[in-house]
């Protein structure tokens, strides 16, 4: 029996009394004083920071230290109490100390990632005060390391202070069964009960279960104010019994009886449970029940802005999950904090895996002080005793990106010890990404997952814009085979990717009314002023489509490059979600309120497109050709369904300006093994032959063309599986200057009298700093995570293009950045003046919003000119840029070429010095 203890209570902060909603925290009753941006100094001290707060959500309400909630017990609870055993509970807490009528109660158990309990038995009365004493401060705990987490950060959820979830008074009878523990294993399950008393008991537990094959019994006897553990070893599962597995929640209920002598039944505690096997096989490949899997993970970084905190009911985490199924996810990584019991819960029925961390992110010296061991010690001997029975909690980790000494590592090993010790059903690890994988893999460790491997990118962008994507010209070959490879000289268990993606995307004004709770958008609100104040607003929504497409681009190749790598276990974004904190992270395909944005980009089906257990995959050695090549490729079958796929492998290639499906390959019968990437077969594709089909459909062809390739295999149950390619060919040729336009590098003497005397100049300089003083250097993808927390970067948001201008009529493109734009991508971009509207504007960080150009045109003295940032004509080696230097020598010589805004001879020579 519980008696719940939700309601308004009294709590006490620095000499004033409120009023406040329990449960609930003193944001969400509005108390507490201006918000404080702490900054991280060097060590693990922190300073106030002033003015508003520009790089996360402001909180409304702030405070941080002691507060004190007190109710009294009513006459009601008391008759309910009796002469049982009475225990006060809270779900979900900080520091917390409870006191009954002035005495202190010390706590059986209770962290910041597992519930609080107390026993109270003949402590209360009728009017006895409880008084539960929360400090968010962290006294003799690792304050710095906790608040530093996702468990307490307000980057993200806040560092509340209340009490959460169900706050109770337990009332059990003498005897009662206080723990129930289900483990599987293999085609067994061994149970584990602990029975407590406060006088000497003898008597038998049963057990029931649809999913055993018995009902198994033992004799118990207990001392008086004792406590013992039964265990029951090997009962047997159901033939018909059925797993629990990836998107299928099959769960059972375990129900333990305590009965006397007598036969009379003193207690039952039952528990959901899953019958799965988690592990990895003998190439060091996760597996569940055997099968091998491709993980598809995300961090979630307890981003909740209305309530400050993590949802507590099961209702708003089934919807979340439900979410994260909708973009393919299969498993969730609570980046550096355990949620609530709700999020297991939700996670069991949804078939979703999940890998909470400790409320622990320390980059210095994690472990070593010996407060901070004990602490989390206790914090993961508890997490993993509390969420034992959920089936979806299946790895864990020591907390995020820590580093230490040799002392602290072997302090790390000790407690991956402890936890196997405790329960060997699921797999742990030192941390996430420790020593940013400088120290490589750690062998006491379940499994592998970093950002790189003693310097090498296990993804393919990082701080910095590092990393292939940006580095290396695009094709659909790379893996990670190579660095897979150098880890399996001395490390031979899972391998995956850490934080993979984080790819900004321009903020969604919109979701600004969507801020009603605890949290203040001040951060959103100041670039909406900005962009306001820069004239920018009007054309935003598209700003965000180009950013949001270039980011969906680069995920899929960060995605497929993991798929194309036989050694990974797969990958964990960074991430689905915006992150509203650390400069103001929007990475997301969902907001911060974990609603997909309003836009094509960010629905669920398109990122399932390629984030999915089973997908085709086209290698091409590069996505750009000359109309007179042999496009040639490789197709394998990355296969980690249930089941083999076995059919024909069936291409299509399109024209992808008109849909018209211009040839037509089928591939020889295959059988596709589950938990492999298989080989398929060969893509010949001779273009010559193709541009007859072309020119009668398109007849722009004939001076580039976008084409898709589209791969697909129809399996013995006719699902269609299927990936697409686009492609780009491009006529071979030199492109020729018209002699009516003059070209020149800089803007000298001749081009002012050229365009003194009417004519047509085309400014065209290397796109380098040193010939481009005022410009930044760009890249193809969007900027990473952020400029606030890296800002070194340059700030680079990818390219808007003006698709409809004439000047591409000879040259395919979208308004946003594909990969035949690699090579122009990566130029510089140049200031300009704000009221310049460029034909390829370079969109920049929110942070800053500068006007960015590559390429614009305008008038001046009484000639037109038109100025490109991308040296072209440094690329001609490329096809594309021959194709796009040919479209512009024939948009020059054309009578389309008619720019309106006027500059002066002042603002172009600006742009030289």
């Amino acid at each position: 029996m519980v008696i719940d203890l939700a309601g308004v209570w009294e709590v006490k902060i620095e000499d004033e009394k409120y009023e406040v909603k329990i449960p609930g925290t003193l944001d969400e009753s509005g108390i507490g004083g201006k918000d404080e941006l702490l900054l991280k100094k060097e060590g693990r001290e922190f300073v106030k920071a002033e003015g508003p707060i520009e790089s996360r959500l402001t909180r409304k309400h702030f405070y941080m230290g002691e507060a004190a909630y007190c109710t009294k017990v009513s006459r009601e609870a008391i008759e309910q109490i009796g002469e049982n055993r009475v225990f006060l509970t809270v779900e979900r807490s900080r520091a917390l100390r409870l006191f009954v009528d002035g005495k202190e109660v010390e706590a059986i158990s209770g962290t910041l990632a597992t519930p609080y309990r107390f026993e109270v038995t003949g402590l209360l009365q009728e009017g006895s005060t409880i008084r539960l004493l929360c400090d968010n401060s962290y006294p003799d705990m690792p304050a710095a390391n906790i608040l530093y987490s996702s468990a307490a950060t307000d980057e993200t959820q806040t560092n509340w202070n209340g009490l959460l979830g169900k706050v109770g008074i337990e009332v059990f009878p003498k005897a009662f069964i206080s723990g129930l523990w289900i483990y599987p294993k293999k085609e067994k399950v061994c149970v584990k009960a602990t029975i407590s008393s406060d006088r000497e008991f003898k008597g038998i537990l049963r057990l029931d279960s649809d999913a055993f094959k018995e009902a198994p019994e033992q004799a118990v006897e207990l001392l008086k104010n004792s406590e013992v553990t039964v265990v029951f070893e090997n009962i047997g599962i159901n033939e018909n019994a059925l797993k629990w597995d990836e998107y299928e929640g099959n769960l059972y209920k375990c129900i333990a009886a305590l009965i006397d002598e007598n036969g009379k039944k003193l207690h039952e505690a039952a528990s959901d449970f899953g019958i799965r096997d988690f592990g990895y096989d003998h190439e060091g490949r996760l597996t569940i029940n055997g099968r091998r899997f491709f993980l598809r993970g995300e961090a979630n970084c307890a981003e909740f802005p209305e309530e400050g905190h993590w949802p507590m009911d099961t209702g708003t985490w089934k919807s979340i999950m439900e979410k994260y199924k909708a973009y393919g996810l299969n498993c969730v990584r609570f980046h550096s904090h355990c949620p609530p019991e709700a999020a297991f819960e939700a996670a069991d029925r949804a078939g979703i895996m999940v890998q909470p961390e400790l409320s622990h992110w320390n980059p210095v010296d994690a472990f070593l002080p010996e407060h901070s061991f004990e602490y989390y010690k206790k914090e993961l001997t508890e997490i993993i005793t509390s969420y034992a029975n959920h089936p979806s909690f299946v790895m864990l980790t020591l907390g995020n990106e820590l580093h230490s000494t040799d002392e602290g590592v072997a302090r790390m090993e000790e407690l991956i010890k402890l936890a196997r010790k405790a329960d060997d059903t699921r797999l742990y690890a030192w941390g996430s990404n420790n020593f940013y994988g400088d120290k490589g893999a750690n062998q006491k460790s379940d499994f592998y997952t970093g950002s790189d491997y003693r310097k090498t990118m296990l993804r393919a962008t990082s701080a910095g814009m590092i990393g292939y994507l940006n580095r290396e010209y695009p094709n659909s070959e790379h893996n990670f085979s190579e660095i897979c490879s150098e880890i399996r000289k001395d490390y031979d268990k899972p391998i995956f990717g850490f934080e993979v993606g984080q790819y900004e995307i321009l903020p969604d004004f919109d979701e600004l009314e969507e801020f009603r709770g605890v949290s203040d958008p001040v951060n959103l609100r100041l670039v909406k002023e900005k962009a306001v104040a820069k004239g920018l607003v009007d054309d935003w929504k598209k700003y965000v489509e180009a950013t949001g497409e270039l980011a969906l681009l680069c995920y899929r190749e960060e995605v497929e490059a993991a798929l194309r790598t036989p050694g990974m276990s797969g990958l964990s974004l960074l991430g689905i979600q915006d992150f509203p904190g650390q400069g103001t992270a929007l990475v997301g395909m969902m907001n911060s309120h974990l609603e997909p944005k309003p836009f094509d980009f960010a629905k669920p089906e398109r990122f399932r497109e390629f984030f999915r257990a089973q997908l085709p995959l086209l290698q091409l050695p590069r996505y750009t050709y000359y109309l007179d090549e042999q496009v040639s490729g490789e197709i394998f079958i990355a296969n980690y369904g249930r089941n083999d796929i076995k059919g024909k492998i069936e291409i299509e290639i399109i024209d992808d300006k008109t849909g018209t499906k211009l040839m037509h390959q089928t591939l020889e019968s295959g059988e596709y093994k589950f938990g492999e990437l298989s080989y398929g077969g060969k893509l010949g594709l001779r273009l010559p032959l193709l541009k007859k089909a072309l020119l009668p459909v398109n007849p722009e062809s004939e001076h580039g063309v976008c084409l898709r390739i589209l791969v697909y295999i129809i399996g013995d149950d006719k699902e269609v599986i299927s990936n697409s390619y686009n492609i780009w060919a491009y006529p071979r040729f030199t492109p020729e200057r018209p002699a009516s336009i003059y070209e020149s590098k800089t803007f000298d003497d001749k081009a002012k009298k050229v365009l003194e005397e009417g004519g047509i100049v085309y400014l065209s300089p290397d796109s380098d700093a040193e010939s481009l003083p005022h410009s930044i250097q760009a890249q193809f993808s969007t900027d990473f995570w952020s400029v606030g927390t890296f800002e070194f970067q340059e700030g680079g948001m990818g390219q808007y293009i003006d698709a409809e201008h004439p000047i591409f009529k000879h040259f395919p493109t979208k308004s946003h950045n594909q990969w035949q734009w690699w090579p122009m991508a990566n130029g510089r971009a140049v200031m300009v003046r704000e009221d310049i509207r460029p034909i390829i504007k370079e969109l920049d960080s929110y942070s800053k919003l500068r006007p960015l150009a590559k390429l614009f045109e305008c008038k001046c003295l009484k000639g037109r000119v038109l100025f490109s940032s991308m040296g072209l004509q440094q690329l001609q080696e490329y096809p594309e840029a021959k194709a796009l230097l040919s479209a512009i020598y024939q948009y020059l010589d054309s009578e389309d070429f008619c720019p309106e805004k006027v500059l002066e001879t002042a603002d172009l020579e600006a742009l030289f010095v």
